[in-house]
């Protein structure tokens, strides 16, 4: 049998053991801001009180505002598919159905081969803007209220963080035309709710990708080349 010396030894190791694993964990670097632009998990006292969005530049905040609001549009979206077009297996079979409302194109010089920061976030702002006017459309659906009105408050919290940079006034914009909303019948309320709520959240997936490519340059990074508008997965 062990001794009880042997024994005091053995549970020192363990002792030891442990309490080196700790302090190893402790003094691993949390990072702030990770290099996918996405908040990294925050724990200790030594940060609770810091505003980890007060460390970041201006860009860096838009994109935030930009992929959370991508984020609830997309849920919305898929809220009212699912209710509206149950026996649809996906939204691909929508296509030729439907309106057109206002997108980003390549013309507004959002990507990175020929990207001017003055003419996208102006065509972005604008882009915004009509989906923000048009907005009651939607809030007249039997959809999850608390999520329209955080998408609805979130489209106007990141067009005047856009307008900080722009100082656009009232009725400088030129108007951004689109298909007439109508409200005939059911059915075209129906695609017509879901033609706003589609081309919202790909107008939200463009303009992630043009704030964060404006983020990376203005920091004096390389910036991937942007994906053309086309080529990503919207559904």
């Amino acid at each position: 049998m062990p001794s009880a010396q042997s024994k005091r030894r053995q549970t020192v190791l363990f002792l030891s053991a442990t309490l080196a694993t700790l302090f190893m964990s402790l003094a691993d670097p949390v990072p702030v801001f990770s290099s996918m632009g996405e908040l990294s998990e925050i724990s200790g006292d030594e940060v609770q009180d810091v505003d980890v969005k007060s460390l970041l530049g201006d860009r860096q905040k838009w994109h935030l505002m930009a992929r959370d609001l991508y984020k609830e549009v997309k849920t919305l979206r898929d809220e009212q598919f699912e209710r509206d077009f149950r026996e649809m297996e996906n939204m691909t079979a929508f296509e030729g159905v439907r309106i057109s409302t206002p997108l980003l194109k390549p013309s507004d010089r959002c990507l990175s081969k020929n990207f001017s920061t003055e003419r996208c976030l102006t065509r972005i702002y604008s882009v915004l803007t009509w989906y923000k006017d048009n907005w009651n459309y939607i809030e007249k659906e039997n959809l999850t209220s608390v999520l329209v009105n955080d998408i609805k408050h979130s489209t106007k919290r990141l067009l005047e963080a856009i307008n900080s940079q722009l100082q656009v006034r009232d009725g400088e914009m030129d108007p951004t035309s689109s298909t007439p909303l109508s409200s005939k019948s059911a059915w075209t309320r129906k695609t017509t709710v879901h033609s706003i709520l589609f081309n919202f959240s790909s107008v939200m997936i463009d303009t992630c990708r043009a704030i964060n490519y404006m983020s990376r340059r203005k920091r004096g990074k390389d910036p991937k080349r942007t994906v053309d508008w086309g080529s990503a997965d919207k559904n």
